[in-house]
């Protein structure tokens, strides 16, 4: 069987094809002029999803490439080194594709499939604020059936990329303390998106107010109904969060370019520098190196990881055991957090180093490379994290089942 056409009757642009790179060419050359505008990237988002990229993970023969975890994930590399922004917003895209390949019913697992071959994209209202533990599953938000007609009600936090999106997944409680995934086109009445989100970094990813009254909700939009403490699939929370040590293996790219950059740069230096010029001072030389093997690092353990995740996932779709590899996926992304974190907030920093005074001037926006990866470390603590390894090593305590783990 052929591969399905894409949204625009042409066919998927391919990984690692001249169209792709020329597509992530375009998507780089204007993100930090937008970042320093504090512009959204709409355009830019709708042209990765009319590329046929919001599908990679698709099998072939149902339109998409094929692509694995790893695949999926160094690609959002290539896009964040371009816009992290626009690669952060595609976050929840991707997860609920995976989500939708494992649906069993082939008519609805054709349905949904049906809207990724389309180009829509998927955004999310989980995450609510309140007296509630983070990542617990005690929502507010209510799906009832009122008058024979399901209907959503609530407000979430937290809603990266959902005024990107076409459909939002959103979490609710259902009779007899359950939980009900829904997915809702994203302009249906009573719907409401609000860009309220005022971090300090990744400030256009539309990390804002979701909320939701009286929404109608078809009984084919409901994805699923579960116990409301449930374990997830194996490889689910692992990919949503390596996701985010992707986008910032993308920014570290991107400072290692800017170092070289500004090194190259510069007409001057200090009367005290061990050499005359700038690019051939071995400290400056030296810092640039050091800032390129961070962001090597970073790249191949977000792929290192990705193979675990891969292999829960695999796991999940064959039907097999899947606590020891769920397990394995769980312990690799933590790591990568744990260590991650830290040495690329210092990488971010040392790019400073490089360039003296001037290097600080707003129009450089330097700085958004800083912001924006200390923003994505703080969607939950790696100190949190590197006790939980600690306590697994020295006393085998299992790692927490939450959506962090």
């Amino acid at each position: 069987m052929s591969a399905a056409p894409s949204s625009t009757g042409t066919s998927p642009a391919a990984l690692g094809s001249p169209a792709v790179a020329a597509l992530l060419a375009e998507i780089g050359a204007g993100a930090a002029e937008r970042e320093l505008a504090d512009e959204s990237p709409f355009e830019q988002v709708a042209a990765v999803a009319r590329a046929g990229l919001g599908a990679l993970s698709l099998p072939v023969d149902e339109g998409g490439q094929g692509a694995s975890i790893p695949e999926v994930l160094a690609f959002v590399v290539d896009l964040a080194e371009a816009d992290p922004v626009v690669a952060h917003v595609l976050r929840t895209h991707y997860s609920q594709v995976l989500s939708f390949l494992r649906i069993e019913d082939p008519d609805v697992r054709r349905r949904w499939l049906d809207e990724v071959r389309a180009g829509k994209v998927f955004g999310n209202a989980i995450s609510e604020t309140g007296a509630v533990s983070a990542g617990s599953h005690d929502f507010t938000t209510r799906l009832d059936e009122i008058d024979g007609r399901l209907v959503l009600n609530g407000t979430k936090y937290y809603s990266t990329g959902t005024m990107y999106s076409d459909r939002i997944a959103v979490a609710a409680r259902v009779e007899g303390d359950r939980l009900a995934t829904v997915l809702v086109p994203t302009d249906r009445e009573g719907v409401t998106v609000v860009d309220d989100w005022d971090g300090m970094g990744q400030r256009r990813t539309g990390t804002g107010t979701t909320s939701f009254r009286d929404v109608v909700v078809a009984p084919d939009e409901v994805l699923g109904v579960r116990a409301r403490v449930t374990p997830r699939p194996a490889g689910d929370v692992p990919f949503l969060q390596l996701y985010l040590h992707a986008v910032i293996a993308g920014i570290l790219r991107s400072v290692v370019t800017d170092a070289a950059a500004l090194v190259r740069s510069r007409s001057r230096t200090f009367d005290h520098a061990p050499a005359p010029r700038a690019v051939d001072d071995p400290i400056l030389q030296e810092t640039v190196g050091r800032l390129a093997a961070t962001a090597w690092i970073a790249e191949s353990a977000v792929a290192t990881a990705a193979g675990t995740v891969e292999a829960a996932e695999a796991a999940v779709r064959a039907g097999g055991p899947t606590e020891e590899v769920g397990r394995t996926a769980s312990i690799a992304i933590c790591a990568v957090k744990v260590h991650l974190d830290r040495v690329a907030t210092d990488a971010a920093t040392a790019l400073f180093d490089v360039g003296g005074a001037s290097a600080s001037g707003r129009a450089r926006n330097l700085d958004r490379h800083w912001r924006n990866i200390r923003t994505i470390t703080l969607h939950n603590p790696a100190s949190y994290k590197a006790t939980a390894l600690g306590r697994l090593r020295i006393s085998d305590e299992a790692l927490p089942t939450n959506g962090y783990f």
